[in-house]
């Protein structure tokens, strides 16, 4: 199928502006105060005729140097290139700059159609922002688009802030998304259209049977609109007050997010501050973190089972996919980290032997960190010089190996140690402990041994070596570890090392 041209019977003219006319050029205007001039605008332009009436009326409001019609070339339709050719004609006529992106990918095997092309379309347009130094990016949706998302969604058993339908503007990572007609409905754009003697391009997916939102705007909505009278204005009233609704259950939700700690961390929280919130409470928190981690809203059952895991779990542990992220729980902390990232328990780091010369820091390949060597003095230090003449070696903490944290107090096993600290077991493996002179001084996470002390670790005398000289004989230091990541998990389990 080929697009086909539509074109209004009557021309530009000098008469004053009709009702149409104001409607769309006061909405527009009313969706613009939002921004100052001279900002830059990215029009989202499919040729269609309601991205053709906003382009119309954005250049009788707006600079036309400061506007971009962007067109993003789907490549599903025979006649794609005629009606990007007809695009660049029409934003030449209105004196605007003009953008083309052609999508190179197909939809998957199985995949929805109009999910697929609205994702890459959107991800097309917020490029074309970026690229083009844009404050926002406007998109030609109205009342009646906005009357057929809310029926869709709520043919889908979306909840509330969903139910809302879209917003007339939202800050985006990329900036503002503005929809200025999202109040205007269809028959108003269609005469101001014609008043202005405006062509543009008919998509033929708007009459595929196939599509459920054809379907909606073809049979539905007219057959129930002609039983109830004001209709799409009811409708559009309680989407409204649903997205108001929505919005208020979100802040709350993310104020229940912070509460448990997500504020210091967005992959980790306290699972004990969600599990005691009320049910409805519970959930929209959770469904918040998704949204947060830019993930699907999980169906109802996907929830249950994920607050049942997760949060309600007697288990010490438990984990839960949903791509890309894998959800792990140990005791009452809840992390989440990416599918693809490093299980260290099926793929350890190796055990090294090195020397310290007297470096602040000392690399340690294949653990991505740095084993960092600081002055210090007090319980837990040792010798400069005692440090630089032993072999060190670092492994994987052996579960059974002793640990004094506390000067005076009793020695206990690495797994005891870890297991109070809330130290889970996957991580476990990938924090190094290190061993001087064939004993444990150091362990990730949990700090110096406080059994060593600077005076006990001094080296014979004759026993210091030009690298020991370089270290410093005398001198008490200790070590710390961090990874080099910062998103790292390791490191929220890293801090006990670095406080010493």
């Amino acid at each position: 199928m080929c697009a086909s041209w539509s074109m209004a019977s009557s021309r530009r003219s000098g008469r004053p502006e009709g009702t149409p006319g104001r409607a769309v050029l006061e909405a527009v205007r009313a969706a613009l105060r939002r921004l100052a001039e001279p900002v830059t605008l990215v029009l989202a332009f499919s040729g269609g005729r309601d991205s053709t009436v906003l382009l119309d009326a954005l250049v009788r409001l707006w600079a036309p140097s400061r506007i971009v019609a962007w067109h993003v070339h789907h490549g599903l339709q025979p006649g794609a290139d005629g009606w990007q050719a007809a695009c660049e004609r029409e934003a030449a006529r209105q004196g605007v700059r003009f953008g083309c992106t052609r999508l190179g990918a197909r939809p998957v095997s199985g995949q929805n159609l109009e999910a697929w092309a609205r994702e890459a379309r959107y991800a097309a347009l917020w490029q074309a922002v970026a690229r083009t130094g844009a404050a926002a990016l406007l998109t030609a949706h109205h009342a009646d688009d906005q009357l057929e998302t809310v029926f869709m969604r709520l043919a889908r058993g979306s909840g509330p802030e969903a139910l809302g339908g879209m917003a007339p503007a939202e800050v985006r990572a990329g900036g503002w998304l503005i929809r200025p007609l999202l109040d205007v409905g269809r028959e108003t754009i269609d005469a101001y259209a014609r008043s202005r003697g405006l062509a543009w391009v008919e998509d033929p997916m708007n009459e595929d049977p196939a599509l459920l939102r054809t379907m909606l705007r073809a049979r539905v909505l007219p057959a129930l609109g002609a039983a109830v009278p004001g209709l799409r204005e009811n409708v559009l009233r309680s989407a409204a007050l649903l997205r108001e609704s929505g919005e208020a259950m979100r802040v709350l939700a993310e104020g229940d997010l912070h509460a448990a700690g997500l504020a210091v961390d967005l992959r980790s929280l306290d699972r004990g501050a969600l599990a005691a919130l009320p049910a409805l409470r519970r959930n929209e928190a959770v469904r918040a973190w998704w949204r947060l981690l830019g993930l699907p809203m999980p169906t109802q059952a996907r929830l249950a089972q994920w607050v049942a895991q997760m949060l309600l779990g007697c288990s010490a542990g438990a984990a839960v996919t949903a791509a890309p992220w894998r959800f792990r729980r140990y005791r009452d902390r809840i992390t989440v980290e990416p599918i693809d990232a490093r299980d260290w328990r099926r793929d350890p780091p190796p055990s090294l032997t090195l020397r310290w010369h007297g470096e602040p820091a000392i690399a340690l390949p294949g653990w991505h960190g740095r084993l960092g060597v600081v002055p210090a003095g007090g319980p837990g230090v040792v010798d400069a010089a005692w440090l630089a003449a032993q072999p060190l070696e670092v492994r994987a903490p052996p579960a059974a190996a002793r640990l004094r944290p506390r000067a005076g107090g009793p020695s206990r096993t690495l797994k005891n140690l870890y297991q109070e600290r809330g130290v889970p077991p996957w991580l476990r493996v990938a924090m190094p402990a290190v061993f001087a002179g064939g004993r444990l001084i150091y362990a990730a996470g949990l700090g110096m041994d406080a059994g060593a002390h600077a005076a006990d670790a001094v080296s014979a005398p004759g026993a210091v070596g030009a690298a020991d000289r370089s270290a410093g004989s005398g001198r008490g230091v200790r070590l710390c570890w961090r990874p080099d990541d910062p998103d790292d998990p390791r490191s929220a389990s890293s801090g006990q090392a670095a406080a010493v």
